[in-house]
């Protein structure tokens, strides 16, 4: 290898973090984030893609075997390479699993003005009739395709309203599909106002897991969260939350970042992290944002993060921003049009959920033949292109995938500014995380 020359991935990031320890990662390979020391670092960046390996150990002082040995850990997640044939994240031939939005029912016990749901409150919830042919068309599929998973997640209107109705179809779907040789993972989507002992009960025996819509602590959820009456409904989503908890079932929140809530954030930081959940934050679509205070109380927030990570906090389990994908990346913003879908109350399969109930979208139906449910969401494939030329040069290109197709402008995110901003402070976040961890076992 002494005579090779090194080359850095295009998509490289390599930044500080503090001290003598810094941060490389490619941004095209996944779980490739490595935390250097010093020395590693002034390796790293030596290289320019035209210097030997040889001459790199005589220019830095290093033993060839020592060189040889970093450098050939590098390679395993390309941050470096020997032929500049770097790889890139990759349309799979055939998904393994599917993931369905399941629009439960139209009815809704809260007000909100900025549901996107076109057809709310117009109906009531899924025919049992639907529920069966669902299965039986889940089943084909699974059973053709040689599927191991499927994950419904139950959505609305408000899913909670509907439980009785799927109290009875939930473990017998997942009795069936088990002699499938398939697992069924099951989630509620919801606001989380309406939770009995029975449906907590329920959950833990199912081991149904919950994502629950939070617009901020307090003032800020209740005033975009009430129940028709006008009462707000935080004081009750964090009971529920604390219930849930309580109990072992797994629960983790969303939050759409508005110009009304986004001073919340801080605050609203704080509260998640101190119940420890998983927690998202994603920025409004189709509305302006005052981007001065977005940045301004994002920043905050996540200087909240970093202090709580140096207290022990799993910031890489527990934050999720917008649709970015910095460990596991991706080829599309999500599984939409190839392992996902959307399925309406009346049988109705679109590509995303977002276009549930629009009788302007193609769409097909669980009750037509000839088709499985890979083919019927795959024909009504939303067009994931074209992507602006910025995006096709990005080192982030695999990180953000451009956004969500349908809300993209100009072939980016709106966002697009926003998250070379963040991205690598969310990878320097992920680093100090992986630095405290070693800190801990005493490995540094």
């Amino acid at each position: 290898m002494t005579t090779a020359i090194p080359i850095k991935s295009p998509s490289l990031l390599l930044r500080p973090i503090e001290g003598d320890y810094f941060y490389a990662v490619n941004c095209a390979s996944p779980n490739s984030l490595r935390v250097l020391n010093r020395t590693q670092y002034d390796i790293l960046n030596a290289i320019d893609n035209q210097t030997s390996t040889l001459a790199l150990g005589d220019q830095l002082g290093i033993a060839p075997s020592v060189l040889d040995g970093f450098l050939g850990m590098l390679t395993q997640t390309e941050i470096i390479r020997f032929d500049n044939q770097f790889s890139q994240p990759q349309k799979p031939d055939n998904p393994t699993s599917l993931n369905f939005w399941i629009h439960t029912t139209n009815r809704c016990n809260l007000s909100c003005g900025y549901c996107y749901i076109s057809t709310l409150n117009t109906s009531g919830g899924m025919p049992e009739a639907i529920k069966k042919q669902l299965l039986h068309k889940l089943v084909e599929t699974v059973r053709s395709r040689k599927l191991n998973r499927v994950k419904f997640r139950l959505a609305g209107g408000e899913p909670l309203t509907q439980f009785k109705s799927w109290q009875q179809f939930l473990p017998k779907a997942r009795r069936i599909l088990a002699e499938e040789g398939c697992a069924l993972d099951v989630s509620f989507l919801t606001n989380l106002t309406v939770l009995t002992d029975e449906i907590v009960n329920f959950s833990k025996e199912q081991g149904i897991s919950y994502g629950v819509s939070l617009d901020g602590e307090g003032s800020y959820h209740d005033t975009t969260r009430s129940f028709r009456s006008g009462v707000g409904t935080f004081d009750r989503v964090d009971a529920n939350l604390k219930k849930l908890l309580a109990h072992g079932i797994p629960v983790s929140t969303s939050t759409v970042v508005t110009n009304a809530n986004l001073a919340g954030l801080p605050d609203l930081t704080r509260y998640l992290i101190d119940l420890d959940i998983p927690f998202r934050y994603s920025i409004v679509k189709g509305e302006a944002i005052d981007a001065n205070l977005l940045e301004q109380h994002l920043s905050a927030s996540y200087a909240i993060m970093r202090e709580a990570i140096e207290n022990g906090w799993q910031f890489s389990r527990r934050h999720q921003f917008c649709d970015l994908k910095p460990n596991e990346l991706g080829f599309q913003t999500c599984g939409s049009g190839f392992s996902g879908g959307a399925i309406y109350v009346d049988g109705t399969v679109n590509y995303c959920h977002v276009h549930v109930g629009d009788t302007t979208k193609q769409a097909h139906s669980i009750f037509d033949d000839g088709l499985d449910l890979i083919e019927m969401i795959q024909a009504v494939s939303h067009y994931e292109g074209p992507r602006s030329k910025d995006c096709q040069t990005c080192q982030f290109k695999s990180v953000c995938t451009s956004g969500c197709p349908v809300y993209r402008v100009d072939g980016k995110d709106p966002q697009c500014s926003l998250y070379h901003q963040f991205i690598p402070l969310i990878y320097e976040l992920q680093a100090r995380e992986r630095l405290q961890l070693l800190r801990e076992y005493q490995m540094i």
